[in-house]
């Protein structure tokens, strides 16, 4: 009987499982139900996973998947075609926002709940404006300076002239990354410019909706050029937050922190409580109101969810 090796999943489709040990790559699939059942997860196995395997005595570099080993950090969404929550990605550092100028449009709000997931997991969150070449307006420029000024990393690029390609090197190095964005930000792209034996494929934009086609239809870790490791995924078109509490969003906006403690009722939900001094913080231009307004949508999106989903807030240690 083979003994119990340890790998790391680089991706998986249909509950086939590929996973990386030794130099080798074993094609996998998960023994039993106890793993299925430790987690109500849409997928119980993310690539990042590490993962104990049993080799196949009789057919090599096939093998079983006989647990789970526990997660340093997870990146999570709201799966609405599932109704559970979806692991994007486990065990990575960094959790790049890849966003647009133009073609798709830059949408902050985006970025403000892709902060909130990655913060949440355990990652840190880092804003990534491709397409630099398309001249960004005044308004995107102010509002990346916005994050930089709460304190979030923001590198300008351009896969197509190359631009801010080095800086995003220098921050991958030594890190697993995951790449999230939506659909048409040129997450392939950029990922065929950093290293273009990558092979990823590179979608045209739809001229209709100008938002784009996915090119990624699962996550996958690629093992790139100079130790490069990216787990990419699919583009999302909205990003629904599981994994978070109501009251622990305000935690996750910087700009609130200065006068969350001030708020004459605690805790305070910041909407529309008496004497908030976030909503007076609002109203003084202290905080940007496009941030307020987003974080406003978040609540309400999870209080409504949690009257209707069982399962939406989801804990797996």
């Amino acid at each position: 009987m083979a003994s119990t090796i340890t790998g790391e999943v680089l991706f998986g489709i249909n509950s086939i499982y590929t996973v990386a040990s030794g130099g080798l790559r074993y094609q996998c699939r998960i023994k039993g139900k106890k793993v299925r059942e430790n987690a109500r997860s849409y997928n119980p196995i993310a690539p990042g996973d590490q993962v104990e395997l049993v080799p196949d005595d009789y057919h090599p570099q096939e093998a079983m998947i006989s647990a789970v080993l526990p997660r340093r950090t997870r990146l999570v969404r709201w799966n609405k075609k599932g109704r559970a929550p979806q692991v994007l990605a486990a065990n990575a550092d960094i959790a790049v926002c890849v966003t647009s100028p133009a073609s798709p449009p830059f949408r902050p709000r985006f970025i403000d709940r892709l902060i909130v997931a990655a913060e949440t997991g355990g990652l840190v969150p880092v804003v990534v404006l491709n397409k630099n070449d398309l001249c960004p307006s005044a308004d995107v420029t102010e509002r990346l300076a916005h994050y930089r000024g709460m304190g979030y990393r923001t590198l300008a690029c351009s896969a197509l002239t190359g631009e801010g390609l080095g800086e995003l090197v220098d921050l991958l190095t030594r890190q697993l990354a995951v790449f999230v964005g939506q659909s048409g930000v040129g997450k392939s792209s950029l990922l065929n410019a950093l290293c273009p034996g990558a092979a990823m494929r590179v979608g045209a934009l739809s001229e209709k909706h100008d938002r784009g086609n996915h090119t990624t239809i699962v996550s996958i870790l690629l093992e790139m050029n100079d130790g490069l490791r990216v787990i990419d995924t699919p583009g999302i078109r909205e990003l629904e937050l599981a994994d978070v509490l109501p009251d622990e969003i305000g935690f996750h906006f910087r700009d609130f922190a200065p006068f969350m403690q001030a708020c004459s009722f605690q805790p305070c939900l910041h909407d529309g409580s008496p004497q908030c001094a976030v909503a007076a913080a609002v109203d003084a231009g202290e905080i940007h109101p496009d941030r307020y307004e987003s974080y406003l949508r978040i609540l309400q999106e999870l209080r409504e969810s949690r009257k209707g989903m069982y399962g939406r807030i989801f804990r797996d240690g």
